[in-house]
């Protein structure tokens, strides 16, 4: 497999460090330079220059483990041609640049840049969006670009928090624990009934106002003031690693869903394999959940709309 990492972040490194060590890849190119706009220009020569070094330390320190994944480093596009695989990574924002808005404008704006440059490359590729606010970003790439093989990185950290306070409030290993959270880019509703350690129900475990003070712990959580970028790249290693192996796994993913009136991305339970998100896997909500679902739906659908 040959992926392409777009971004010039130390999160760019990380995740390709996580790559070389599991071989998840026979090939990853990094190209850098996009995050200030054309790849060809305006470039940022200090971070274009710490990112060109940074891939020599990692060509190096992936030889001690004898990984055989070999990693270049571009700052043109054509250069990533004949990736399987393309994961566009947040962009850089100058410090104290916080605002969930500006946030996603920015990221938007870089998506908005870059993507049509990359298409003419990788028109075959799956693309992962590694960016807050991912949803909205692959229903923008969708509609306007005709991408169908989208998968939004945006829900990991909501999930992470979920299976980490199930695991605190019960006193169990957090490796025997599974959750599931669905959601939009900025709502997240845990799914109690999905919730289970090593089987057994949440709900042996935990009365009702404690399983009540997880949700509203995991629905608070703002993901734009937190630093989660540990998070998002296990998050994005996990989806590769399905991909790459063909696992099959089932994921709270940003998805392209259908009703009969419209199609948005939301954060739902999705198998991931080599062909990317193969199926969704269908839910048994509480009436409650189930109306909560629709509003969802509905709001994402004015938000995620750029063909009008």
């Amino acid at each position: 497999m040959r992926i392409a990492l777009i971004g010039n972040s130390q999160l760019t490194l990380t995740v390709g460090w996580g790559i070389c060590q599991s071989e998840l890849a026979q090939n990853i190119v990094i190209l850098s330079g996009t995050q200030a706009g054309s790849v060809q220009r305006n470039r940022n020569p200090r971070n274009t220059k710490f990112v060109a070094d940074a891939v020599e330390d990692l060509t190096l320190a992936s030889a001690m483990p004898a990984s055989d994944t070999q990693v270049t480093f571009t700052t043109v596009c054509e250069d990533i041609s004949g990736s399987d695989l393309v994961i566009l990574l947040p962009t850089q924002l100058p410090y104290g640049f916080h605002s969930a808005q500006a946030l996603k404008t920015a990221n938007l704006s870089s998506v908005r840049d870059i993507v049509p440059k990359i298409l003419e490359h990788v028109q075959h590729a799956k693309i992962l969006v590694a960016m807050p606010f991912a949803n909205y970003i692959s229903a923008w790439i969708h509609q306007t670009q005709g991408v169908e093989n989208l998968i939004g990185i945006s829900n990991g950290v909501a999930t992470a928090h979920l299976k980490s306070e199930i695991a605190t409030r019960t006193g169990y290993s957090v490796k025997d624990v599974s959750g599931l959270a669905i959601g939009d880019d900025e709502e997240t509703f845990m799914l109690p009934q999905y919730c289970r350690v090593n089987g057994i129900p949440l709900t042996q475990l935990l009365n009702a106002s404690g399983i009540q003070s997880i949700s509203d712990a995991v629905a608070n959580r703002c993901p734009y003031t937190t630093t989660s970028e540990y998070t998002l790249a296990s998050h994005i290693l996990e989806v590769i690693s399905a991909i790459s192996l063909d696992k099959k796994r089932v994921m709270s993913v940003g998805t392209l869903i259908s009703t009969d009136t419209t199609s948005v991305f939301l954060n739902v339970p999705s198998k991931i394999g080599s062909e990317g998100i193969e199926s969704i896997v269908p839910l048994q909500l509480t009436e409650s959940q189930t109306e909560q679902f629709t509003n969802l739906v509905s709001q994402s659908a004015n938000v995620q709309s750029f063909n009008k």
